[in-house]
Parts: structure tokens; sequence; C-alpha cells
């Protein structure tokens, strides 16, 4: 494997937005209440630490995005660059449609809550039943960019 492999061009855990968060803060007084007739400090601590592992949960779970010279890595997905046509940044107000009635069934899709920018990316191998990936990004517009920078 050449140098050139390993080295990242691009790495981003596409994390979850932080009201995306907010909602764990009702644990607590959830576990409260639901315990308060039996122990009402178990009720907090047992809601605290299942908001707490919920909280974890979500950023554990969060997709990573890497780029290099050979390949585009989403999440435990993987394709070679060769195989990448054209890629092209979703602004905000045109993601809802693009997973929606835009999007095509055998499409590779990873979005994250709360991002609302996406990068879609046509898959050009024709063996490949996949028409194109869509994907979260915080950084849509640069990921884009590199992809097509790449491309060429």
């Amino acid at each position: 494997m050449s140098p050139e492999t390993k080295s990242t061009t691009y790495h981003e855990r596409v994390l979850p937005s932080f009201a995306s968060f907010l909602p764990l803060l009702l644990l607590p007084p959830t576990g409260w209440l639901t315990l308060a007739m039996i122990n009402q400090t178990l009720g907090l601590v047992i809601g605290s630490l299942l908001a707490i592992g919920a909280g974890t949960a979500m950023v554990v779970n969060s997709p990573v995005i890497d780029l290099d010279a050979q390949q585009l890595r989403v999440g435990k997905a993987h394709i070679p660059l060769k195989q990448l046509g054209k890629a092209e940044f979703i602004a905000k107000r045109e993601a809802f449609a693009e997973r929606g009635p835009k999007l095509d069934i055998r499409a590779f899709i990873r979005f994250q809550m709360g991002v609302s920018t996406m990068v879609k990316v046509a898959v050009k191998d024709k063996n490949d039943p996949t028409p194109y990936w869509l994907f979260s990004s915080h950084q849509a517009e640069y990921v884009a960019a590199l992809l097509n920078k790449r491309a060429k």
C-alpha cells in the first residue's frame, strides 16, 4: 500500500446537531416520576444514566466521512474514487425533496438528524446497481468540491 493511500484528505465525524440532544434532558425527570413511589433518587439516577447512554450512542453511531486518494468512505461503506462521477452539493432547501420524492430506492443513503446539508455523488460503475450516494455532512459544499477535484 502506497503512502498516498494511507493519507486522509478529508475526515469528518457527522455529529447530530445540539438540538438533537435536547430531548434527552427529559429522561431524568421521567425516571424520577416513574419511580417516585418506590425511590425518587433511584429514579433520577436511572433516568440520568439512560440520558447519558442515549447521548453516547448518538455520538458513537455518528457516521464518519473519510476521503483519501483512493476511496470515499461513509460509515462502514466505501467506494473507489474511480467509480464515482459528479458530486453535487445539496442545500438545506433542496434536502427534503432529495430525501423524499426524488430519492431513488437503490441509492446508498446515510443521513444524520439535525444536519441539513448533503452531498450527492453519482456512481459510474455499470455493475453497481446503486445509482448514487447521498449522505449528510456539515461541510457538504467542501466535500462535493473535493470529490469533483479528485474525479478530474
